[in-house]
């Protein structure tokens, strides 16, 4: 008799691209909050690691509509009936199975991609303690507020998306995290599930220069 162990194939669900930005955004955002919390004589790195997240979400924006297939947003973006049949199912510990971004895990990668977007934004419109933003013209004082506020708003979104990571691994005990790393899922055999095609380089240069280019533009301007 042929085991469910013995069935599974491995395929490759994550791009490359796809993984270097998860770990590349949330290495620098640690680096943000260690920076701004840390005193003025580091508070260039702060400036440096918020104006690369911006770099970051351009890239992520750019590749979610001409990445491979499991990153692009029209892959787990789901309206909201698809999405409440998928939470039901969840609290019924019997979620549907998907290879890339379930419903629920793909609202939150808008809502961290989005928080972290304004957050960046906000803090290159500041103008506190001798730093003026590239973007200060556009408001007053509030934005150093709403900055630090906001900062704090997404603090309690990662730890959701970390509690969410835990959850869904241990109904479906799947390694989310590793996956993440190599890009590989195990499927079940008789699943329909194929690996991504290969992507090339022309697309991920394409993403790459557009990021930078937002990176160098609110860098120097």
């Amino acid at each position: 008799m042929t085991t469910q162990q013995n069935t599974d194939r491995t395929i490759k669900v994550w791009d490359l691209p796809t993984r270097v930005f998860h770990w590349s955004l949330a290495a620098l955002i640690v680096i943000a909050f260690i920076s701004a919390e840390a005193g003025a004589s580091v508070f260039w790195i702060h400036i440096y690691a918020g104006t690369a997240v911006l770099g970051l979400v351009a890239f992520r924006l750019v590749w979610g509509v001409m990445g491979s297939r499991y990153a692009r947003f029209d892959d787990f973006v789901h309206g909201p009936e698809t999405v409440g049949a998928y939470a039901k199912k969840l609290l019924q510990f019997r979620p549907p199975h998907h290879v890339g971004h379930n419903p629920l895990g793909g609202w939150m990668v808008v809502a961290l991609i989005g928080t972290v977007m304004i957050i960046a934004l906000s803090g290159l419109a500041t103008s506190e303690d001798g730093y003026v933003g590239p973007l200060a013209f556009a408001g007053g004082g509030w934005i150093g507020e709403a900055h630090e506020a906001l900062g704090h708003v997404w603090i309690p979104l990662v730890a959701l998306h970390v509690l969410g990571v835990v959850v869904h691994g241990l109904i479906s005990r799947e390694n989310l995290v590793r996956a993440m790393v190599t890009g590989m899922k195990h499927v079940s055999g008789d699943a329909d599930d194929q690996s991504v095609r290969p992507i090339g380089f022309v697309r991920p240069l394409l993403a790459i220069v557009i990021g930078m280019a937002v990176f160098g533009y609110f860098l120097w301007i």
